[in-house]
C-alpha cells in the first residue's frame, strides 16, 4: 500500500509537471531564437538612446552564442532605455548599409553610440559585461 502514494506522485510529476516545465524551457530558448532571426531585420535607425548597439549576423555562431544573452539583458532592463542594447542583424538585406556606414568588418561587434569607434569583437561574456557597463 506504500507503494501506491509514491507512483501516484511520480505520475502527477511526470503528466503535469514535466510538460510546464519542458514547455518553459523551450520558451526561453525558442524566444530569443525567434528574435534574433525576425525581430531585428529592418532596423530604420540607430536608437541614440540605447548607449550600446549589437551588429550582428543570425547565421553567425560566435552572434548566435552571444545574442540570447543580449536579448535577455535587454528584457530585464526594458524600463531602463539607456541599458539597453540595440540589435542589427547586418545580414538582412534592409540592414546592409549599416556595414558601410559604421566600417562593421566582423561579427558579434558591439559600439557604443556616443564613440562609434569604441568597439567591442567578443563573445566572452566578461569582455562584453564591461564593455556595456563602461568599464571596458
Amino acid at each position: 500500500m506504500l507503494n501506491k502514494p509514491s507512483r501516484s506522485l511520480t505520475k502527477i510529476i511526470i503528466i503535469k509537471v514535466f510538460p510546464v516545465i519542458a514547455f518553459l524551457v523551450a520558451g526561453f530558448l525558442l524566444v530569443s531564437y525567434g528574435s534574433m532571426y525576425f525581430q531585428n531585420n529592418k532596423v530604420a535607425n540607430v536608437n541614440t538612446k540605447a548607449e550600446t548597439i549589437l551588429f550582428y549576423n543570425a547565421n553567425c555562431p560566435h552572434c548566435q552564442k552571444v545574442y540570447p544573452k543580449i536579448f535577455w539583458h535587454h528584457v530585464l532592463n526594458f524600463k531602463n532605455e539607456s541599458s539597453q542594447i540595440q540589435t542589427i542583424n547586418v545580414q538582412n538585406t534592409n540592414n546592409k548599409h549599416y556595414i558601410a556606414e559604421f566600417a562593421i568588418q566582423s561579427t558579434p561587434t558591439f559600439m557604443k553610440t556616443t564613440n562609434i569607434n569604441q568597439r567591442l569583437v567578443s563573445t566572452n561574456s566578461q569582455q562584453i559585461n564591461r564593455f556595456i557597463t563602461g568599464g571596458h
